[in-house]
Formats: C-alpha cells, structure tokens, sequence
C-alpha cells in the first residue's frame, strides 16, 4: 500500500524551474526551484554582458536609489517577496517578506554570486565553506567592488552534508573548477532526484571531484539534470589541460632572456601553482603583489597554497606610495605584514632575469620603472577578456604597452569548464531522464546526444 502511494505522489508532483538568468547565455545562473510549498534559489550571479547596453565606466546606478534603475531596464527580475526592503523605497514593487526558503550558491566567481548582496537579509543563504572564505577575502579587498551583502542566516557546507529545507533534501558535492570550493548539488524532491551541476571540469589537478559528483548523480538515477554547457559548442581539438599550461609556461620562461610577465585570475589557485611552478623548475623568483600575497596568506586553511612570508621563491612587490621611499608606513596595514618580503622596481630592474612578475591590466604603470628588456609576458585568463569584442579597448592598451617596451606576447590558457566530449560523456554516464541546459549559448547542442532536452528562457517557467 505504501509503495502505491508513493508512486502516486510522485506521478502527481510537479515540479517548477524558472531561470532569472543562464538561459541561453554564459554565466548568470538564478534559478527558481519550485516543489510543492518548498521555494529554492540556485545560485544568484549576475551576466557577463549586465547592464552593458545602459551604462558604461562612470554612468552606473546610484547606489541611493536601490534597485530603481535596475527594474527600468529589466536587469533584475521584478520579482516580490526577494529584495531588501530598502532597496525598493523608490520602485513600484511593495516589500512582501520574503517566501524563498533558500539561496544555494555553487561557488564564488560573480556570475553566481554578484545579486547576493540584493536579497532580503532574512533569506537564509547556503555556500560551501571555501566559498565563503573567498568571498571574505576579496570583500576585504575590494570593498567597493566584491559586496554579498548582510544576511542573518549564513550556513556554510562541505561534501557530505545534507541540507534539509521543508521536504527537500540538498547533497552538496565537489567538483573541479577554476576556483576552490565549486559545488554540484543532488536535490531530492518529491518527484525523485534533480542534479544542479554548477560549474565543472575534468581536465585540472583535482578532477577526481568531478568524477565522484559524477559518480554520485549516476547512483542517484535523476529524472532531470540542469547541466551547463559552456564549452558545448567548441569543437577543440586538443583539450587543453592545467598539465599542458604548466609545460608551456616551463618552456616560456626557459627561453626567456629577460623577466617574464603574467597574468592570471588570483583565485585560480591551480593557475597560481602552474606559475610558481615553471618558475620555480626555472631557477627563478615569483613576484607577487600585496594583494596576491594576502589571498594566498588567507586561504592557505582550506587549500594548499605556499606560506608567501616564509617561501624563499616568492617576493611580494610594492609600489611607490606617498613618500616614494618604500617607508612602511606608507602601506595600509594589512600590506605591512609582508613587508619583510618586500621587493621594488629598483631591484627587479637590475636582475630582470632572476624573475616571474604577475602584472594586470592595473599594474601596467610599473613597466615604466622596471624598464623590461628582452622580456616576455604570459596572458593566462579566459578567453573572454582577450578575445571578447566587447573588450577591444583594453586588449588595444594592454598590446599598446607591450609593443613600446618590445615585450613578447603569448598565452598559455585552460578553461575552468568541461570540454564537449567531456560533457557528452558525463551526460551519458549520468543518465537522467531530461536535460535542460543552461550557462551555454549553445543549448541545441545537447539534442545531438539526449533524447529529451527542455529549452529554458528566462523568466519563463518550465514544470516537470
């Protein structure tokens, strides 16, 4: 009798998904998770392109104003029961307390986290731990810039947890991405199992992550499986791999006859070790600057990283500040505490080629004082800032300076998601009965290779 019933209840359940974001786009993942009176949120980031079309470097919303600008232009979903009370003083939607019983992030990078900080603060708000620890770090770096905002009920998970909320049941599990802490989530509803994949890869150091979240979803037998699919449209014939990145950086800076330059994203940890790494196989020192060395400092408890105050491969650069004598009490405090390990221009200039310098757009100004000769500069982030139209007037600058001081380009890059033969190969394995694709531009792809796949659009509900 109690197995009828049970068939029954999930022949009858329905289950609701609308995407406020990361439908037939890269990045923006807000997905609305409905299941009986249980109301989740996965993930809440914000789009690569957000707000392009209306505003541009200075022209921004003001802050004051809340969320009035951003519900002009349809940027945010004008959606009740979701934002803080204070950010809808001067638009037409009434503050509803809230009804979402939970906001569930994957992992750090903006696209799933960046709307974090417009949520009603009694939302109870989900992340893994290494999460949070990243997001601590570069809030206190970038105040202005990296803010997820107040909330009263901040948990924090690991692999193996389970998270109960109303009659859903979350098994956050790792997997490998191009940043510590990245979750794919098992949800158990009452029509059977769902799979959230968030953002994965199989080709990094710690694949092994994503083999067992795979492992784990196939076992879970799932009758749906959000999947992204950034990567599904290329038809790459090599998949490059952090190994590959590794190699090629080796060879870069052996054949260098003066300093090398580079520049990768600081919470790519596996990028940091492929260049410390080359450098260090190399005979020379890795320079890094304050702020690098304060992220490796502070996330050296949840991930393996090297101490940067007690490393002899690494020095920490600082800049000319207010007395333009390198006085210590130049610094903010927090830059003091590796002051120990502190190096200028002055040395680097006069030894270029003991060096590996990690160099942004930002730091560009240094080249002027460190007068590179022979040099040569590794670009190593995603392809969307170098090769992205909508980044030509950066691209312009940074080859700009590389051609005054005869600097020699290349690019040594893997990505943080999984190739498309890998992705076939994860669907299949996995098995579920529906897919429904997102965090791609290249949804219809997955038709090639599954029977049943749904097109999500944003704002528009799919039931199951």
């Amino acid at each position: 009798m109690g197995t009828r019933n049970d068939l029954t209840l999930k022949l009858f359940s329905m289950i609701k998904l609308t995407p406020y974001g990361g439908a037939n786009e890269i990045g923006g993942n807000k997905i609305l998770l409905e299941d009986k009176d249980a109301r989740i949120y996965l993930d809440f980031g914000e789009s690569f392109d957000f707000g392009e079309d209306y505003f541009y470097e200075y022209l921004a919303p003001r802050t004051a104003n809340g969320l009035e600008v951003y519900f002009e232009f349809g940027l945010l979903p004008k959606v009740s029961g979701l934002y803080a009370k204070e950010l809808l003083k001067f638009t037409d939607l009434p503050y509803k307390k809230p009804d979402i019983d939970a906001v569930l992030i994957s992992h750090s990078h903006t696209d799933h986290t960046s709307h974090l900080s417009f949520l009603d603060p009694s939302i109870p708000v989900y992340m893994g731990h290494g999460t949070k620890a990243i997001m601590d770090i570069y809030a206190f770096l970038y105040p202005g810039f990296q803010k997820y905002g107040e909330h009263e009920q901040l948990h924090t998970f690991k692999t193996g947890d389970k998270i109960k909320i109303k009659h859903l049941i979350i098994e956050p599990v790792h997997v490998e991405h191009s940043v510590p802490g990245a979750y794919g989530f098992i949800i158990h509803t009452s029509k059977g199992n769902l799979v959230y994949t968030g953002d994965l890869r199989l080709h990094g150091p710690k694949k092994e992550y994503t083999l067992e979240f795979i492992d784990k979803a196939r076992k879970a037998k799932p009758f749906a499986m959000l999947c992204e699919g950034t990567r599904i449209g290329s038809e790459q014939e090599k998949n490059m791999a952090e190994e590959d990145v590794n190699k090629s950086m080796h060879e870069i800076i052996k054949n260098s006859k003066g300093i090398v330059f580079t520049y990768f994203s600081m919470s790519n940890v596996d990028r940091f070790w492929s260049v410390y790494k080359a450098a260090v196989e190399n005979k020379r020192i890795l320079v890094i600057d304050t702020k690098l060395a304060y992220i490796l400092a502070n996330l050296r408890s949840i991930v393996k990283l090297p101490d940067p105050l007690k490393d002899p491969n690494i020095m920490v650069y600082f800049r000319f500040s207010k007395s333009c004598e390198f006085q210590e009490k130049d610094y903010f405090k927090w830059e003091r505490e590796f002051f120990s390990k502190k190096i200028t221009f002055r040395e680097i200039k006069a030894a270029q080629k003991k060096y590996v310098m990690v160099m942004n757009f930002f730091k560009l100004m240094e080249l002027v004082y460190i007068r590179p000769e022979n040099a040569d500069f590794i670009y190593s982030m995603a392809e969307h800032f170098y090769e992205g139209d909508d980044n030509e007037e950066m691209r312009q600058v940074v080859e700009n300076w590389m051609a005054h001081f005869k600097v020699k380009f290349h690019k040594a890059h893997c990505s943080g998601h999984a190739s498309r033969e890998d992705l076939i190969q994860m669907v299949k394995t996995i098995n579920p009965q529906i897919i429904i694709p997102i965090h791609t531009q290249h949804p219809k792809e997955f038709e090639k290779f599954h029977s049943k796949v749904l097109m999500p659009e944003n704002e528009k509900t799919l039931v199951l």
